[in-house]
Formats: structure tokens, sequence, C-alpha cells
């Protein structure tokens, strides 16, 4: 299927609209959230059903949405505070993202694997190292300048 030119000038006037209504800050909340719910809800996904995709369901679907959200929640969480600089840096990022994947994961669901925790361990490194390969995309690239407004550029400039 073909985009229309319609939907593309629509997508166009709504990111548009977006950066005139929203401050970057909360772009970047709303990219967070999107982006790594999604990250997280589809390594959780394929874990679920042992990498056999054909086999998923609604019920599957609906608990990988619930780890990608509970995973994402905190992290949004912390754009409200002072910590929120360090999502900048896409490993801090993707370490403390791994974390709570994995916390997030184990409290929604038993392991399908041997062991209490073996999936929770498994989808945390599996979100983990798939925020890191987003961040290099074009998408990650504009995700980070988005958190650039986190950065306080007074006091930076004044260690300088």
């Amino acid at each position: 299927m073909v985009a229309s030119p319609l939907s593309a000038s629509y997508a166009s006037v709504v990111m548009l609209y977006m950066q005139t209504v929203l401050h970057e800050k909360h772009q970047f909340r709303l990219f967070l959230f999107g982006h790594k719910g999604v990250e997280a809800g589809a390594v959780c996904l394929v874990l679920m059903v042992g990498g056999h995709v054909l086999d998923l369901t609604g019920a599957h679907l609906l608990v990988a949405a619930k780890t990608g959200v509970l995973s994402v929640l905190p992290s949004v969480g912390l754009t409200f505070t002072g910590f929120a600089r360090h999502f900048v840096n896409r490993w801090t990022s993707s370490a403390f993202f791994g974390i709570c994947t994995f916390a997030a994961d184990s409290f929604v669901h038993a392991s399908h694997y041997p062991g209490e925790y073996t999936e929770a361990a498994l989808t945390a490194v599996g979100a983990f190292l798939f925020s890191v390969v987003v961040s290099y995309t074009p998408l990650g690239a504009r995700i980070e300048r988005l958190a650039d407004a986190f950065l306080d550029r007074a006091h930076a400039g004044a260690e300088s």
C-alpha cells in the first residue's frame, strides 16, 4: 500500500503543530513514552512466544503492552525531575530503561523459561540492546535533539 500525498502532508501538518504547541521537553516525553514502550513491548512479545511469532494472541499483546507501559513510566516520571539530563546519554538512558523493563516484566507475568526471572532478564537485555540500536537511527537522533532541552545551558556555559 502506497501512502498518498495527502497523508504525507497531514503528517507534516501534525508534526508542525506539535512543534509549535508543545515545548521540546513535552515532545521528548511523548517520544520517550511511545518509542520506549514499543521497544519493551516488542521484545517482551517475541520472548513470550519463544520467537514463534505466528503463535501470538490478543492475550500476548495485552501482556506485552502492560510491560511496555510499566517499563517506561519511571523514565517519563524522571523527566519531571533534575535527573532528566541523564537521558541525553544513550547508554545511561538505555541501561535505566533495561532495569525498568526487568522490573515491569517480572511484575506483569511469570517467566516462560526455566528460572523465576529468566524471561525478565532476557527482556531487559533485549530492551537495552534495542534501545541502543534505535538511538543510532534518524529517529534516535531526533529524540536526542529533543533531549538536549533538559541540559542546563547556563550551568554548562559557566563551567566552560
